[in-house]
């Protein structure tokens, strides 16, 4: 049995991350793209940055950028 290298180790986790980075993203209605590149990138750290990105509307419950005033899906005031 082949045991894997750290570098192996670390591109495996970096595929994780980055698929994780890009599914938070389209639920959160952030630009996957970006996203995609920043998991890739930064790996573990890119995937925290993800789930801290945003803010969830307490009118319906979607997430919208942390800057917003109104909310992009139900035009409500946050």
């Amino acid at each position: 049995m082949e045991i894997l290298t750290p570098i192996q180790y670390w591109g495996i986790i970096s595929i994780i991350s980055t698929i994780g980075c890009v599914v938070i993203a389209e639920k959160r209605g952030g630009s996957p793209v970006v996203w995609f590149f920043l998991g890739l990138i930064f790996g573990p750290i890119g995937f925290l940055a993800a789930l801290t990105a945003g803010k969830q509307c307490p009118h319906c419950k979607l997430w919208v950028p942390k800057e917003a005033k109104v909310c992009g899906h139900c035009t409500k005031e946050l």
